[in-house]
């Protein structure tokens, strides 16, 4: 199978070791930081070599006490973002009807894979946003909309691709913060990345 693997950053990219055990052809994709430069460069991809299944993998922050480190896979997400903020507070274009939640790919109003299910990981629900979630009203805006698990700015851009492409994907993240904390004291990036690196080998071993 020729497997594309994309990470958004070089950080998380850069230790990365491709299984020379593997029968599969596998490439590396670092897509840039943030849904446009992800949109752009994964169409590109796409098109160019047709890739049989996409492996999204990053780091992420999470809504929830799930403990940081933790390794999940994101079966649906959203451009949670795209919308406007009114008075009574935010409104997604599905809201104000211009577009229809369930027109493909979206299945009410998220982006939903269907495929390869990775049993040894928790399934989550994620956000995709442009600008990080740092301040309580942005926090309370996201959870009374999409009751969110994790919080990424690419993830639903793969998805979105993936999907318009009729690319099978796999989707996981390891935990690095908690959505909202912005003390990096209590982050800790490497030993998520870490975690994500054993995960993702144990993916592919198991395709």
């Amino acid at each position: 199978m020729n497997i594309l693997v994309v990470f958004a950053s070089e950080v998380e990219a850069r230790n990365f070791s491709i299984p020379t055990h593997s029968t599969h052809t596998i490439s590396v994709l670092v897509s840039g930081v943030g849904s446009y430069a992800t949109l752009y460069s994964l169409t590109k991809y796409c098109i160019q070599h047709k890739p049989e299944l996409i492996v999204h993998a990053g780091i992420c922050g999470t809504f929830t006490n799930t403990p940081i480190g933790t390794v999940v896979q994101v079966v649906s997400d959203c451009f949670a973002d795209v919308g406007v903020y009114e008075q009574q507070g935010f409104r997604t274009l599905f809201d104000m009807n211009f577009a229809d939640a369930d027109l493909y790919p979206f299945t009410q109003g998220r982006l939903v894979l269907m495929s390869h299910a990775v049993p040894f990981l928790p399934q989550v629900h994620g956000v995709t946003v442009n600008t990080i979630t740092s301040t309580p009203l942005q926090l309370s805006e996201l959870i009374r909309t999409y009751n969110p698990h994790i919080e990424s700015m690419e993830g639903a851009a793969v998805h979105y691709v993936a999907l318009q492409e009729h690319i099978p994907c796999i989707h996981i993240r390891a935990i690095s913060n908690t959505v909202g904390d912005r003390n990096k004291e209590h982050w800790d990036i490497q030993g998520a990345i870490a975690n994500l690196y054993v995960a993702l080998s144990k993916v592919i071993e198991k395709l």
